[in-house]
């Protein structure tokens, strides 16, 4: 019995790792070319990147607003001066207090002796103060304040003093800084910068949509070779068996069985391969419907047939899609627009400097706080001052190569934009003539393989007659093969082109009736 244990545990152990070798079940994932776009819309990452991308360009204009926001501020402040002197001095004593046994002083006569006085004050300040400061959209400079200050221990004719001010302070540009197109010019270019984002995530969803049709397309075509390569194996096994037979009976030499045997192996490699290309292109698809690949990994993908969308646009129709909605020619004209801010800014900084300034304090005085508070508006004190600033850089090379630069730049941007132009009627062009030479390369693929299933059946009776030979039918078993292939390409390549067209045409959101919020 003890030495069954040892066995007993070697099978368990063995037993356990087969299990932990076997391959989990293979699960089966259905996908129409609709579901494997919603998918991709789902869980492509470089989609959620550039959502998180727009986000921050939106929080960019939130961040240029709040150079306009109030600043709130108070101070509570208390200072102490202490000072304590010494003064040395002699005192004079009346002869009643004089000591009769000191030989040195005469009966009746004052003493006199050293004696120290020592004074201490103390001066405390208390200061207590808050106000709102900030600037407008106008370039105004505000300041708005009020604080309480008291002086205790000092001297005076109210003891204890406490004063409370009021001020307001103002400063106005009237040239350079002055006025919202200045002042506002970073959060209009935020803004813009905003709506590049979004075309930027427009233009990422459009991408992403085409590819996964693409490789949708891509992963059906295979199958359909596939297939296409099955068929032409099971052909070239049938006509192997049955020249086997011919043989037998005599009627066929034993070279004809040796060509049907050479044809099969040939073909069945043909099958590996298009095996082979259904794995990849399943990956590929995986990877654009999915956030988990691993995951995918265990699943096999069962694929429809994408329609054939109806294509009846035309060039110029196309041109003003592009123009209305595709997202790099709206991305350059919001450049274009950035550089005029930019622009206006730098020709506002040529402009001398010529600053109103005024303020305005209202003082109030009593011995305590409360009391000085409501004597603000007696106006105890009133102080207020006017005045103009003028500056100006002699030379102001720097602004004046600053705004030359700008000015370069939207010329820049205009050529930009115009070779854009150009290059969109010829995407759009191409586009359209391509997808009018896959709808001809359909017609004529059909007509080829309705040729080649008729030649083939000619083939085999002219082969059974005995007035054909193996290696005819062999060729005319590889034209029909790559008839099929070819007609199964073309309804592909129409598709993909159909798909090209309404991403060079920004059209493809409307197409797939998808809404981005």
């Amino acid at each position: 019995m003890i030495r069954l244990v040892p066995l007993f545990l070697c099978l368990v152990v063995t037993s356990s790792a087969l299990a932990a070798k076997e391959p989990p079940p293979h699960r089966v994932l259905r996908l129409t070319l609709e579901t494997a776009l919603q998918n991709a819309l789902r869980r492509n990452f470089s989609i959620e990147v550039q959502r998180i991308d727009s986000k921050i360009a939106g929080e960019g204009v939130r961040k240029e607003l709040g150079r306009f926001d109030p600043v709130f501020d108070i101070t509570a402040e208390r200072s102490e001066d202490t000072r304590r002197e010494v003064f040395g001095n002699r005192v004079q004593l009346q002869p009643t207090n004089l000591n009769p046994t000191d030989p040195l002083l005469a009966p009746g006569e004052p003493e006199a002796r050293p004696v120290q006085l020592q004074t201490r004050s103390v001066s405390r300040l208390d200061r207590l103060s808050s106000g709102i400061s900030g600037v407008t959209a106008w370039g105004t400079e505000y300041d708005l304040g009020y604080g309480s200050r008291g002086n205790t221990g000092s001297t005076g004719l109210l003891g204890d003093i406490y004063d409370t001010t009021g001020s307001l302070s103002l400063r106005q540009p009237l040239l350079r800084g002055a006025g919202p197109a200045v002042n506002l010019a970073q959060v209009r270019i935020a803004r813009n910068n905003a709506k590049v984002s979004e075309w930027q995530l427009r233009k990422r969803v459009i991408d992403v949509l085409t590819e996964t049709s693409d490789a949708y397309n891509a992963l059906q075509l295979s199958i359909e070779k596939l297939r296409v390569a099955e068929r032409s194996r099971e052909l070239a096994q049938q006509l192997l068996k049955d020249n086997q037979a011919r043989v037998e009976i005599g009627v066929k030499s034993p070279l004809e069985v040796t060509e049907a045997k050479a044809a099969a192996a040939a073909r069945e490699e043909d099958v590996i391969r298009g095996q082979r290309a259904v794995l990849n292109n399943e990956n590929f698809l995986k990877q654009l419907v999915t956030g988990d690949l691993f995951e995918m990994l265990d699943t096999r993908l069962e694929v429809e047939p994408p329609p054939s969308p109806r294509f009846t646009g035309e060039v110029r129709e196309g041109i003003a899609d592009a123009l209305a909605l595709r997202p790099d020619y709206r991305q350059a004209l919001l450049d274009l627009d950035r550089r005029h801010i930019q622009v206006v800014v730098q020709k506002n900084q040529l402009l001398p400097r010529i600053d109103l300034t005024g303020s305005l304090a209202l003082l109030g005085l009593d011995n305590d706080f409360g009391g000085s508070f409501s004597r603000v508006g007696r106006r105890d004190q009133t102080a207020w001052s006017a005045g103009v600033i003028f500056s100006i850089p002699l030379g102001n090379r720097e602004a004046s190569a600053s705004l030359q630069q700008a000015r370069l730049e939207v010329a820049k941007s205009l050529l930009a934009i115009e070779a854009l132009e150009q290059q969109i009627i010829v995407d759009v062009d191409n586009a359209v003539g391509q997808i009018v030479t896959s709808q001809e390369s359909i017609t004529a693929s059909r007509v080829a393989r309705r040729l080649a299933r008729e030649s083939l059946d000619a083939g085999e009776e002219r082969l059974r007659a005995g007035t054909g030979t193996t290696f005819e039918v062999l060729e005319l078993q590889k034209k029909l093969s790559d008839a099929e292939a070819l007609e199964h390409e073309s309804v592909s390549t129409y598709n993909k082109d159909v798909a090209r067209y309404h991403q060079q045409t920004g059209t493809t959101l409307r197409e797939r009736n998808v809404v981005l919020e």
